[in-house]
């Protein structure tokens, strides 16, 4: 599950969902309310992150923001990426901190600067793209087998995180 920001606003929204839900009355929902699950783990002092994409997927940036940043209309940038040069960064993989297999990136930040929550996303040419929320602590103490990756839905390696996906064929 990812983790979402709460508000004193969204009582009456979940309320309503839960009544549309309970009537059976769910036509106008999304028939794929949860999102893909992306994937982390450490190496060395980088953290490598796995986004689902189909192989006609492209990434432009990537980018790591504080996800509780609420001071400001837009969450604080700590680290981004754009145009990918490399194979793997073009199949959704990026090496955090460091700008491998990326054209231009960011300056590593301070480890003081890197908060507790990050949120990681891409964006494609258009603007579109997938993100998702981590706990730098919970990255650490991941105990993953080679290849895989921390997600929301338990260890996954890359074609798992990449299969939850319905690419066209």
């Amino acid at each position: 599950m990812t983790p979402t920001r709460r508000t004193a606003g969204a009582w009456p929204l979940l309320l309503a969902l839960a009544a549309v839900t309970t009537t059976g009355c769910t036509h106008f929902l999304p028939s794929h309310p949860i999102p893909p699950s992306l994937g982390a783990r450490l190496e060395g002092d980088t953290i490598v992150v796995k986004f689902p994409v189909c192989p006609t997927d492209e990434i432009h940036r990537v980018e790591v923001y504080d996800w509780d940043d609420d001071e400001h209309d837009t969450p604080r940038i700590v680290w981004w990426a754009t145009d990918p040069t490399t194979p793997s960064a073009r199949a959704g993989l990026a090496t955090l901190w460091t700008g491998e297999g990326f054209a231009h990136a960011a300056a590593r930040p301070a480890a003081s600067a890197i908060p507790p929550h990050i949120g990681v996303a891409y964006e494609d040419p258009t603007g579109d793209g997938r993100d998702g929320v981590f706990t730098v602590r919970t990255i650490e103490k991941a105990e993953l087998k080679p290849g895989q990756y921390w997600t929301h839905d338990g260890p996954l390696t890359a074609d798992e995180i990449d299969g939850q996906l319905k690419c066209a064929q």
